[in-house]
């Protein structure tokens, strides 16, 4: 089993960072009181973090001889490589599971996904040589 990284990209680091401080910025210099409903909206607010805080930190793949688990936030997906049809590098800005444009576009008999890995390139050449081999 060989693990690789998945890559994030310094702009989806960066909004989340502003997200979770622009609150705290718009209040900056005027009177802080919390209210009932500022604590509610806070709650609500920072409640998205539950979504974001597993995306950012779990998002890896573990390639195996015979098949690849792809971890991302709180999905967790085995693919079969007997499976795949095509693989490739992108940097298509379609909405996906890849935090970052650096991408790698997975094409399965069953569906098609985008990646973001460290590294891309070394990725893509495991899966070819696992793919001759079979």
């Amino acid at each position: 089993m060989k693990n690789h990284k998945g890559k994030n990209a310094i702009w989806l680091i960066l909004i989340f960072v502003i997200y979770n401080l622009l609150p705290i910025l718009f209040h900056i210099g005027t009177p802080f009181t919390f209210t009932p409903f500022l604590i509610v909206t806070f709650i609500i607010y920072y409640a998205c973090n539950i979504i974001w805080i597993p995306i950012l930190f779990r998002n890896h793949i573990e390639l195996y001889s015979d098949h690849f688990i792809f971890y991302y936030g709180f999905q967790k997906e085995t693919i079969k490589l007997q499976d795949i049809i095509k693989i490739e590098k992108s940097r298509n800005a379609i909405a996906s599971s890849a935090n970052s444009l650096d991408r790698i576009h997975i094409i399965t008999k069953q569906k098609d996904f985008y990646v973001s890995l460290k590294d891309n390139d070394d990725f893509i050449q495991e899966i070819d040589v696992r793919l001759r081999g079979q």
